[in-house]
């Protein structure tokens, strides 16, 4: 097929318990390579399919911005999804705001 995928399919790689040997431990369920400053996203960087792409994408975002990037970022979204509760909860403090937000993001 064009893209190369297992049987035509449109998700990528068939998903096989030898992706999970020794020998493939460096690429797989891992947004990093051997190259300075190369990484991977999507389903390349995690498991096929559309969570796995999913995932993939937040684990080579993650490796981009480092640690503490990827806590801002977190708290930017949690910051975001607050003054949306806020905003249709006025009655709600920003402590209550921020706590459902976090249970929310927990919950989905």
């Amino acid at each position: 097929t064009y893209l190369g995928s297992f049987h035509g399919g449109s998700y990528g790689t068939m998903c096989r318990p030898e992706m999970f040997a020794k020998i493939n431990h460096k690429w797989t369920t891992t947004p990093h390579t051997s190259i300075p400053g190369l990484y991977m996203a999507g389903s390349d960087a995690f498991l096929p399919a559309v969570c796995g792409a999913m995932y993939g994408g937040c684990f080579g975002a993650a490796a981009v911005l480092g640690h503490m990037g990827t806590l801002r970022l977190l708290m930017a979204f949690l910051g975001h999804l607050a003054n949306n509760i806020k905003q249709e909860h006025p009655e709600k403090t920003w402590f209550q705001a921020y706590r459902s937000a976090v249970e929310n993001f927990l919950a989905d």
